[in-house]
């Protein structure tokens, strides 16, 4: 875990951001999860609250937007966040049941890009997620 922290802490100050503590408690929480989590439950787990909920929200949209951490969507609509670049680009597998969620090294990101791009769509991003019921809830 450290070592996921301190990579992206490297990667904070490469983009010229400065390392509060507050982005480093955010960090820490999302290196503990064992599944992509939401802002709300970001800020639930920070130590004595170590930032608001609006200061989590924030951090966790730039880090989206330096490319510190990977936004997935539940089935719901609402955002997740697990922490990882873009070299390690992944999708997830979340059971409806118990919110099991499984990393999938799986992704169609050439074939999408090549349809948008048929219909003319240019600045083309994705977020894929599937969902299912794992062997537990079936």
């Amino acid at each position: 875990m450290t070592q996921l922290v301190d990579s992206a802490i490297a990667f904070l100050r490469e983009k010229g951001l400065r390392v509060t503590e507050q982005r480093k408690a955010i960090l820490e929480v999302l290196a503990r999860s064992d599944s992509p989590i939401s802002a709300e439950e970001t800020y639930a787990l920070l130590p004595d609250k170590s930032c608001d909920l609006v200061t989590a929200y924030r951090c966790l949209e730039q880090f989206e937007k330096i490319d510190v951490v990977q936004r997935g969507v539940r089935e719901n609509g609402t955002k997740v966040y697990c922490l990882g670049h873009s070299h390690d680009h992944h999708h997830h597998l979340t059971c409806r049941g118990c919110g099991k969620t499984e990393r999938v090294d799986l992704c169609m990101a050439k074939e999408l890009e090549e349809v948008a791009t048929g219909y003319g769509f240019v600045e083309i991003s994705h977020i894929m997620e599937a969902f299912g019921l794992c062997p537990e809830c079936k």
